[in-house]
């Protein structure tokens, strides 16, 4: 495997990962990765294509812009900077544009919400004066920077039919179009150019029909790219009074043009040519001298270019040939199948497969996080990380499973292990195909990992604790076997999704032993018998109810034991619709659950495909909160998988547009009241979110009072954690002050007091 880790020059300060308050997001995008990069005077701009990365250059800080603090989206296609106005522009893939300036921004969601027969996109935004011109499929947008509204469109062509624009130019007085059917270009100072007839074709060019992707006006000339896609290959042509042709390669496409203080640098994929102002090429730039350089565009000023790179993030290279990656903590990629996190570690894996259980091939990578750092690593030349195992006796060990490629085992970030066909019972799928297809992975209470195979047919093994293996004999009639969930009273659930059913393993504590086992598959069914077709996640809660997530809402089963006596069946959710009819609907029944996992007050998050992720009640019949793109930083309302760490409260969500979290209200209960305390402590003048108190026992009865001993708050706790939004019971803000908190389980033989301090203005 290749690690892709190079040294971080910058990181920001972080909020220590015990101490963030309730409430509070977390982005874990991948940093290594920058699409665009825009150069101002005192800071440094690079999109990473879901994100903006900031570097201040005064400081040699570096921060991060993303949903979780303020942007409207994620897919990021364009970026520009207009010194005069200290405003960044940024434009996405679905055309939405926001304008940041300092700490606010302004969302223009005009052409965003313009219904259009074309397909919509922003090319690229260039800036002159106090308007921000954008280059689009369907024409250029002009964009007023001050007043924060769209100025005017219009449509350079050859007629009346829609002409996509790639990039635009000034120059002499006039604007240049480099659009999909040849350069057109018209005076700024004409009248009515949202008319295709008032612009003119440049028919000097040798092709004046031709596709042209990027346009600069440098010196006094002008620079065009044509685009040749069958052939893979560019002609950049300078304009005078003459027409040449400044830089052609066979099979070399060029990806950017852009301005230097003197000059301008033109960036393909291998290299970066930085040329004068009269167009002479200056330097060629190919490596860095370490790394493989995937170049997407060059900034500069003086002695300075800063390369977006798809590769390796944002780069800093000098006069002198020094280059320094510079970049953020993240995952090694966006992509995401599966979240696991317990005890403070979280773990990211990338692969997954379709709705016919075929691999998407991705590169097997992951993730870890722990105590506010992020490493991991990539191999192309194994497929689909699938699922995570963390050994619940040593944080440092876990295991990867695969769907291709058998198992992964790790100590400490590090591959110790990889079991296939030569070193383990796992085999391939069937004759004439070596794919080992592993999906889930559970420990059990005595640290053995049970397995779950698929093939034809699917197996079942156990990798015990001191690294011996066992075979199950007995093969669920499947061949596709997926997750494994093993309950408290030892119960191991296997889901397989292609019949659709459930095979139970009652294994009595003693693995090694077959001849006392207990085991059946059954199918899966309502309390009405009606069968259910579509499973696609499952769980079983601290009261050992065991839940499903089924294309119809999520289902439960209040007695899963009795699948060993063939009357396994669930019931969906009745939520009353306290409308006065009486009547009620069964919870979430028309959404699809990718996703469904117990939190550590036995509360459900729900995981949709479409619909965002809901938090219900411990018995799944009241809604408490619904994230969705509309009402929270969530990248996008299709969840493909959910987690909880009981330890921190920390929920995971893995959207399709990658990863993102939230400190939520509920923690794993204590045994005692050894560890209680409250945070943030003390409460400075300028905190706005909810206080915090933790190491509580389950259901703790909370009373906060004043010194005087007047009762300010009380509740009973979600698991082991507390939560005081600082107000009184009748809603009212308290005032500076010392407050104390009582803490007692539920039958008050056990209690504990802790204070907290709260400064207000």
């Amino acid at each position: 495997m290749r690690k892709l880790f190079i040294p971080v020059l910058v990181l920001i300060p972080l909020i220590a990962e015990s101490q963030q308050p309730v409430g509070t997001w977390s982005d874990h995008l991948k940093y290594s990765t920058a699409t665009a990069v825009v150069a101002g005077q005192k800071e440094i701009f690079a999109s990473t294509g879901s994100s903006v990365m900031i570097y201040n250059k005064e400081f040699a800080e570096l921060r991060k812009l993303s949903r979780v603090n303020g942007l409207t989206e994620t897919g990021i296609s364009s970026i520009a900077w207009s010194e005069d106005h200290s405003m960044l522009i940024i434009a996405y893939k679905n055309t939405n544009i926001d304008l940041v300036v300092k700490n606010n921004i302004f969302n223009l969601p005009d052409i965003y919400k313009k219904t259009m027969p074309e397909r919509k996109y922003i090319n690229r935004i260039r800036i002159k004066g106090r308007q921000a011109f954008l280059a689009t499929s369907f024409g250029i947008v002009i964009v007023d920077l001050l007043k924060k509204e769209i100025f005017d469109a219009w449509r350079p062509g050859p007629g009346a039919e829609v002409n996509g624009v790639n990039d635009v130019a000034f120059g002499e007085g006039n604007i240049y179009a480099a659009t999909d059917n040849g350069l057109w270009f018209a005076s700024l100072t004409d009248q009515g150019l949202a008319y295709y007839a008032n612009w003119s074709l440049a028919d000097r060019l040798p092709s004046p029909y031709a596709r042209y992707t990027m346009a600069l006006y440098c010196g006094d000339r002008l620079y065009v790219n044509e685009s040749d896609n069958i052939n893979k290959t560019d002609r950049l042509y300078s304009l005078g009074e003459e027409v040449s042709l400044l830089s052609y390669e066979p099979g070399v496409q060029y990806r950017s043009i852009d301005p230097l203080p003197q000059g301008f640098t033109v960036t393909s994929r291998s290299f970066v040519n930085i040329h004068d102002s009269d167009g002479a090429l200056r330097k060629t730039i190919r490596s860095y001298g370490w790394g493989d350089p995937d170049f997407a565009q060059a900034a500069g000023e003086n002695g300075i270019i800063w390369f977006a790179d798809i590769g390796l993030g944002l780069v800093r290279g000098d006069d002198a040939g020094n280059f320094t990656s510079l970049r953020l903590p993240g995952p090694v990629t966006n992509d995401i199948g599966n979240i696991s996190s317990s005890n403070g570690k979280t773990i990211l894996c990338a692969g997954g497969v379709d709705n016919n259980w075929n691999g998407f091939g991705r590169p097997f990578s992951y993730s870890v996080i722990e105590n506010n750092s992020c490493s991991g690593s990539i191999a192309d030349n194994f497929k689909d990380a699938m699922r995570s195992a963390v050994d619940p006796g040593d944080n440092s060990h876990f295991f990867l499973s695969s769907w291709g490629y058998g198992l992964f085992e790790y100590r400490n970030n590090e591959t110790v292990n990889h079991y296939d066909a030569l070193n383990s019972p796992l085999q391939p799928e069937g004759p004439g195909n070596s794919g080992i297809k592993v999906c889930g992975m559970a420990f059990d209470k005595s640290g053995n990992l049970w397995i779950t195979q698929s093939g034809n047919p699917g197996k079942v093994m156990i990798l015990k604790k001191g690294g011996s293996w066992l075979v199950c004999p007995y093969i669920p009639e499947t061949p596709v076997l997926s997750d494994i969930f093993a309950s408290a009273d030892g119960t191991k659930w296997i889901l397989m999704p292609s019949v659709p059913g459930l095979f139970a393993i009652d294994d009595n504590n003693t693995p090694e032993n077959f001849t006392d086992d207990r085991y059946r598959m059954s199918d899966i069914r309502e309390s009405d018998g009606r069968v259910i077709n579509y499973v696609f996640s499952m769980n079983v809660d601290l009261k050992g109810n065991l839940w499903i997530g089924t294309d119809k809402g999520p289902l439960v089963s209040y007695a899963p034991e009795k699948i060993f006596d063939d009357a396994l069946t669930f019931s969906g959710l009745k939520a009353a619709r306290n409308d006065g009819s009486g009547l009620a609907d069964y919870m979430l029944g028309s959404e699809s659950i990718s996703s469904i996992i117990t939190d550590g007050a036995n509360r459900k998050w729900i995981g949709t495909v479409s619909s965002g992720a809901y938090l219900l009640s411990p018995n799944g019949t009241i809604l408490i909160k619904n994230y969705n793109k509309q009402n929270s930083p969530m990248y996008s309302d299709s969840l493909i998988t959910i987690a909880a760490d009981n330890k921190t409260g920390e929920v995971w969500f893995g959207t399709s547009e990658g990863v993102l979290s939230v400190r939520e209200t509920a923690t794993a209960g204590s045994t005692g009241f050894e560890n209680v305390y409250a945070f943030p402590n003390p409460v400075r003048e300028d905190f706005e979110g909810n206080i915090t108190i933790t190491g509580l026992v389950s259901n703790t009865r909370i009373k906060i009072t004043d010194v005087s001993g007047n009762l300010v708050y009380e509740t009973i706790s979600e698991g082991g954690q507390a939560s005081w939004d600082l107000t009184t019971y009748q809603g009212r803000k308290v005032t500076t002050g010392v407050y104390l908190v009582f803490c007692s389980d539920d039958n008050g033989k056990r209690s504990a007091v802790t204070k907290i301090l709260v400064v207000r203005r």
